[in-house]
């Protein structure tokens, strides 16, 4: 998408409003990207008369609503609807609108549940980890999955959105019930032990490892990982940033301490009522 996409349609005085995203929509190339973004869960929304006559009244767009109606009368099948918009805006290649339009006819082929563990993937990918955990536990306490390997990917979702968060004690309960599944032992118990060697001194991962020898095989190939991981990270421009505030008498150690803050406040935006 490195071609320049020219604007057709007004801005909408009153945006669309999507419920499952909790997103606003104020014109058509926003209303491209959210197909093109979302396509697996989508569908739903294309279907809505209501999208339809608000491309007409608010966009300004009535050739392009009535072509949509045909569609929605006479075959309503979502990727048909995507298809009629992505070719009016003249939005992506040819190649690209049939790879999104074939990936939404798919996606309607999907269960209700493997369609609601795709949008909490969307919100782990989006760094919005509380509200994907709130999907990924509804799904566990429901038993609403398919078979085991969906439990496992549950399971270990939600470790990775708590350890996303520094919440790593949390985080090794759940990767620990993942291998208790015995589907990937061995990388669920890469990742428990990750968990614990963040929140753990020299002295006392010494003693965990003592005591849980199930983790010894992982310790070093784990610790050679954390080291790769350290030295990426040195490169990064905020590892740059807070570097400059040298935490030594006469450096800018308050600066510091402030920006530290306000990444975490950053950071736990996403956290909700689930902790």
């Amino acid at each position: 998408m490195s071609y320049v996409v020219f604007c057709k349609g007004k801005t909408a005085d009153k945006p669309y409003w999507i419920e499952d995203l909790k997103l606003y929509l104020y014109s058509m190339e926003e209303l491209c990207y959210y197909i093109y973004s979302n396509a697996l869960l989508c569908d739903g929304e294309l279907l809505k008369p209501k999208l339809a006559l608000w491309i007409r009244d608010e966009c300004g767009l009535p050739d392009l609503y009535a072509s949509i109606d045909v569609v929605l009368h006479k075959d309503p099948r979502a990727e048909r609807v995507a298809g009629q918009i992505f070719a009016y805006m003249d939005y992506l290649s040819k190649q690209e609108r049939e790879a999104v339009c074939e990936k939404i006819k798919k996606s309607a082929a999907l269960g209700i549940n493997e369609r609601r563990k795709s949008r909490g993937d969307l919100l782990y990918l989006g760094e919005r980890y509380g509200e994907a955990i709130g999907i990924y536990r509804d799904l566990l306490s429901k038993e609403a999955f398919d078979d085991e390997k969906m439990q496992h990917s549950l399971l270990y979702n939600v470790g990775c959105c708590y350890g996303n968060m520094f919440y790593y004690d949390i985080a090794y309960e759940w990767f620990m019930k993942a291998a208790a599944m015995n589907i990937d032992r061995g990388g669920d118990l890469m990742a428990a032990l990750f968990c614990k060697y963040m929140v753990l001194n020299e002295r006392e991962w010494e003693s965990f490892l003592a005591e849980h020898e199930e983790f010894l095989t992982f310790a070093a190939p784990m610790k050679n990982e954390c080291a790769g991981l350290l030295e990426q990270w040195e490169k990064e421009p905020l590892a740059k940033e807070l570097a400059g505030f040298e935490r030594r008498p006469g450096g800018r150690e308050k600066e510091y301490y402030v920006r530290l803050k306000e990444l975490m406040e950053e950071w736990k935006r996403g956290v909700h009522e689930y902790f």
